[in-house]
């Protein structure tokens, strides 16, 4: 937004005879905007992919036990987990 002052007031972008500089600034400042956004998506996509695989079986999302992390053996025995060590309930 700086630099699209900047040339307004330079003279390189003409300004607008009603709003001045305003709209150049402000479209500016959209598009950094936007372009911010867009080259951050992968890595905070990451971030909460890496999030779910650490929280997984801690009590987050449908069909899971808020108290429970399925460790104990009286927990395995009451979702019928088997001896394999899934940590998937049966579905039934």
């Amino acid at each position: 937004m700086l630099a699209a002052q900047g040339l307004v007031h330079q003279g390189y972008l003409a300004s607008n005879p009603r709003f001045g500089s305003l709209p150049k600034v402000a479209f500016a400042g959209i598009l950094g905007f936007a372009l911010g956004k867009a080259s951050y998506i992968r890595v905070c996509q990451s971030k909460f992919h890496s999030v779910e695989d650490q929280l997984r079986g801690a009590g987050f999302g449908p069909g899971h036990n808020r108290h429970c992390l399925l460790t104990c053996e009286e927990c395995k025995i009451k979702h019928g987990l088997n001896e394999k060590g899934s940590s998937q309930p049966s579905a039934s």
